[in-house]
């Protein structure tokens, strides 16, 4: 490694300001965070102690305390929120001194209903309106059941009719009408019989003298008109039986049919009609419920524009958190100003408990737990210190906006224990969170640990000279550095980069390496570390790969 790059790493080390690492070195000081450390006992000079030059030092056994500094603003644990609850647009007609403790029903915010008003009005007449097509609805619906039931009669007498004039047709006419043939057929053949045995004898008397021709002759006449009679007679019978009977029956059962199919026809179109008026009752109905909730619902906005207090609180305006968090200065809510729906009006937090809201860099938000300490100092109260805990960390990073887009920050929520301080939100706060707690270890200053690659290492001196030793390194604070192995405590190491000529340079030792926890790799350089990977199927694998690697280049 020649100088420059040397002094390259040796910068980086003294710049870190804000490091914070397991394993692997992390550069924390360019993103502005500070890692301070406070030690649990023993001299923390970055100076050598007594006996040493002030450019060198001994490693120490120490105890330290790894914290991040974080800065934020307090704010109520517990807070209500007011907010504009119109669904539309309004201006504030009345509203209460910004930093006024607001009793609980006193009356916080009065926003202007004249248009909820006007349109409670409006919808109070359509609803009156619907309430009476809804009657006449329901009245339509009556009558057309009574229709219903009318029709229905008439349809079903219709049928009775007809069944009884079938069965009159069956068991009364055609019987008589058969009689009444019959009858006539008997009667003729009867007379025919008379008549005919009249003539013969008729013939009989006129060859013996006794009657006339004449006489004889009217005989025959009618004989002839009785045969006549009887052939008439059983023509009757049989056109009744063979087309007047089948005509009628089917004429009658062509009545009963066409009745029945009426009276189907008439009970669909009842349920139709029933099915109409229900539809436009029901739909009238819906109509007037809609119009009832709509004005309810105006009716409760109209109320809900007068906004009291929930509960006891110290009022303060939305505006002015937005001042103090993103810069902006619209002014303080005013008489006349528009607010839209949804829109934060006034917050009353409850201050007798406060929290520390503040902003860690993604890089160390990983190290943040719940349950850590923390100490919180707020200058807006004489500087005042008041000590605490992690109580969550945000789920999501927040950008840092257009002054730095690249910035990703993540909340931090610490509780704190000042009741009755005195403490306001929005007030400016720094947060100390003890990441870690180190116990006693070798430690050496941050600004005498260098880098070669992968490899951490110390310059040692050896008579006029330095040279390198590697190193591993644990948990670093801004000033101090946990050695896990490679170093004793009291060995003498430099505090800084060995001028041009002083430090002895000279390849690193596969094998010192290894007894340190490097791994080489088949083409002899160093590895870098993957300590800081998730303990996965792949990383495994790839560790077991390296591993068989080592071996192969131990056993060449």
């Amino acid at each position: 490694m020649n100088k420059a790059q040397s002094n390259r790493m040796r910068k980086g080390s003294i710049a870190r300001g804000a490091a914070w690492s397991i394993g692997v070195l992390v550069l924390l000081g360019a993103a502005g965070l500070g890692v301070s450390v406070a030690s649990g006992g023993g001299d923390t000079t970055p100076t050598g102690g007594a006996g040493l030059p002030a450019d060198r030092t001994a490693a120490k056994k120490l105890a330290f305390d790894v914290t991040t500094t974080a800065n934020g603003e307090l704010e109520a644990r517990d807070k209500i929120e007011i907010r504009n609850p119109l669904d539309q647009q309004s201006t504030i007609t009345q509203i209460i001194p910004e930093g006024t403790w607001a009793k609980k029903g006193d009356l916080l915010v009065q926003l202007n209903t004249d248009d909820l008003q006007q349109k409670i009005d409006e919808e109070s007449l359509r609803l009156e309106s619907g309430n009476a097509d809804l009657v006449a609805a329901e009245n339509a619906y009556n009558i057309q059941i009574n229709e219903n039931e009318s029709k229905l009669r008439q349809a079903q007498l219709k049928v009775a009719l007809a069944e009884l004039a079938l069965r009159q047709w069956q068991e009364g006419d055609v019987r008589k009408k058969r009689q009444e043939l019959t009858l006539a057929i008997d009667k003729a053949g009867l007379e025919l019989e008379r008549l005919a045995e009249k003539f013969r004898r008729s013939q009989e008397l006129l060859q013996e003298g006794f009657i006339s021709k004449d006489e004889c002759d009217r005989d025959e006449v009618s004989y002839i008109e009785a045969i006549s009679t009887y052939t008439t007679a059983n023509l009757a019978m049989k056109v009744y039986e063979q087309y007047e009977y089948t005509k009628d029956e089917k004429t009658k059962q062509s009545d009963l049919d066409e009745a029945k199919s009426e009276l189907e026809r008439t009970k669909l179109n009842n349920e139709i009609e029933l099915a109409s008026k229900d539809a436009k009752r029901n739909n009238q109905r819906a109509s007037v419920t809609i119009m009832k909730n709509r004005l309810e619902k105006m009716t409760k906005d109209r109320n809900a524009a007068t906004i009291k207090a929930p509960s006891d609180g110290l009022v303060v305006y939305s505006t002015s958190l937005d001042a103090m968090r993103w810069g902006r200065s619209d002014g303080p809510l005013q008489i006349g100003q528009q607010v839209y729906p949804n829109q934060l009006l006034v917050i009353l937090p409850d201050t007798s408990e406060m929290v520390a809201s503040v902003r860690v860099n993604e890089s160390l938000a990983g190290k943040v737990k719940p349950g850590q300490k923390v100490s919180v100092k707020v200058d807006a109260v004489g500087g005042a210190i008041f000590s605490g805990q992690v109580d969550s960390i945000g789920v999501m990073a927040e950008s840092g906006g257009w002054r730095d887009p690249n910035l990703r920050e993540y909340s931090v929520r610490v509780t704190m224990d000042a009741k009755n301080a005195g403490l306001k939100p929005a007030m400016r706060c720094e947060a100390k969170i003890t990441l870690d707690t180190v116990p006693e270890v070798v430690t050496v200053p941050v600004q005498s640990v260098f880098n070669d690659g992968p490899v951490q290492y110390v310059y040692q001196p050896d008579g006029g000279h330095y040279i390198r030793t590697p190193v591993r390194v644990g948990r670093r604070s801004e000033t101090l550095a946990e050695i896990t192995s490679g170093l004793d405590s009291g060995t003498v190491v430099s505090l800084r980069e060995p001028r041009g000529g002083e430090a002895i340079i000279s390849p690193w030792n596969h094998d010192d390496l290894k007894k340190l926890g490097y791994r080489i790799g088949e083409d002899g350089k160093v590895l870098p570390e993957i300590t800081a990977m998730p303990a996965s199927a792949p990383a495994k694998a790839a560790q077991k790969d390296e591993d068989k690697a080592n071996e192969k280049s131990d056993k060449g």
